[in-house]
């Protein structure tokens, strides 16, 4: 868990350049910190690592004992039982590379978390830039129910003065905008509600935690420059850093299936327990057999595997040559299909930044459109009709705004997830 925080931490320098107020930083940092499937990748890259001792360890020794039911005659005694220990002990290299080959393992179980947590991250944002457009969408209806609410005072001070042109239809059709606005109003309050439980959920946090959100939907200040998000992809992209050392790790088990088909060393001891003979021997040996009488004997052994059946280690390398070329190809494909993302989120960026431009110019318009509107309304120059028509476009562009602007944020931290951190 310490290096998870160590990660968590250094990922939050990098939150910085999203230009947010600091609650999301915040809540991006409690979702490192909670979120179950990030949580449970990185245990599972813990896990790996406890291979690695495994594969460099040895066979345990072998121990065979055997009882004789009858002890068995032999010249120097009577041999009630034996006991043989052996070490097996593979050919010189196999156990290096079968700690590279678990280290490689332990490698990828890390970008898996890595992809993982990007995942969430991108989540984050992407339902963060939700609930921020969200709020934008109910500050722009109050504002705007405010106007209508401003128009509704001057209707009614016609009217009640009895200007030529002025009737209570007038006021009547302003308070049906204003009713139609407030239904909007709340049901971009329930939507917001619906939201939250969701970025709770990411967060793993109770469902009714309060979240702060910002008034205003900021537009991030980003930089596409294709020619170093390239190469930041090729080498930080988690995706991308699996099937890298999955070829590592292929490479390794290549050398250790290769040394896998050399003999196996074994060493070991023999003992066996003699009790002494009461038999006679007229052998002219039989004072040394006499000295030899009833005494456990003790023989150091040595074991040597023969791999004759060669198909099987030939096939085993075949297996994992085919293995290489298929991640070669994994690698390719994937980093063809980033790239084709990168552009592809390019033009999405551009497309919502033309957008941007584009509304807020309108935006302008409208705005000013509605305040000569409004001046005509009330000098008795122009029609209710204009100014409500004039009042919808109004909203309508503030709405697409923050649209636009949440879609390019939300490309904006695609592209950095594509790129990932290190």
């Amino acid at each position: 868990m310490k290096q998870l925080i160590i990660i968590i931490t250094a990922i939050g320098i990098n939150i910085a350049a999203y230009g947010q107020v600091d609650s999301l930083s915040r809540y991006i940092e409690i979702a490192g910190e909670n979120n179950p499937a990030v949580k449970a990748a990185f245990h599972t890259y813990e896990a790996a690592l406890q291979k690695i001792p495994q594969a460099r360890a040895l066979e345990d020794p072998r121990l065979d004992m055997g009882f004789f039911l009858h002890p068995m005659e032999m010249l120097n005694g009577r041999q009630t039982a034996q006991f043989q220990l052996m070490q097996m002990f593979p050919w010189f290299g196999v156990r290096k590379a079968a700690r590279t080959e678990a280290e490689h393992k332990a490698q990828m179980a890390f970008e898996e978390f890595r992809e993982t947590r990007d995942q969430l991250f991108l989540d984050v944002y992407t339902q963060w830039f939700t609930l921020c457009r969200l709020q934008q969408q109910l500050v722009n209806n109050r504002e705007n129910r405010q106007l209508l609410q401003h128009l509704e005072g001057l209707a009614l001070q016609k009217f009640s003065a009895g200007n030529t042109g002025s009737n209570m239809s007038d006021v009547l059709r302003v308070q049906m905008e204003i009713a139609e606005l407030e239904n909007n109003i709340e049901s971009v309050l329930s939507e917001i509600n619906a939201e939250k439980i969701k970025f709770n959920a990411l967060l793993n946090r109770p469902v009714e935690s309060e979240i702060v959100l910002p008034d205003t939907l900021q537009q991030i200040e980003f930089l596409f420059d294709a020619n170093s998000l390239m190469p930041q992809i090729a080498e930080q992209n988690p995706t991308l850093g699996i099937w890298r050392e999955e070829e590592l790790m292929y490479q390794a088990k290549a050398e250790m299936d290769n040394k896998m088909s050399y003999p196996m060393l074994g060493i070991g001891l023999q003992y066996m327990l003699i009790n002494k003979s009461n038999s006679t021997n007229p052998d002219s040996h039989a004072d040394n057999m006499k000295s030899m009488n009833g005494k456990d004997m003790l023989m150091p052994m040595v074991s040597v595997s023969i791999p004759i059946y060669r198909g099987k280690y030939k096939a085993q390398q075949r297996e994992t040559a085919f293995l290489q070329q298929a991640n070669r190809d994994k690698y390719a494909y994937t980093l063809n299909m980033l790239e084709a993302e990168l552009y592809r989120s390019k033009h999405n960026l551009d497309d919502a930044a033309r957008r941007i431009t584009l509304y807020r110019k309108q935006k302008e318009l409208a705005q000013s459109a509605y305040n000569l509107t409004v001046q005509e309304f009330t000098s008795g120059k122009g029609d209710l009709t204009n100014v409500i028509q004039v009042q919808r476009q109004l909203l309508d562009y503030e709405l697409k705004t923050a649209e636009a602007i949440a879609a390019y944020n939300t490309m904006v931290a695609n592209i950095n997830k594509v790129t990932s951190y290190k």
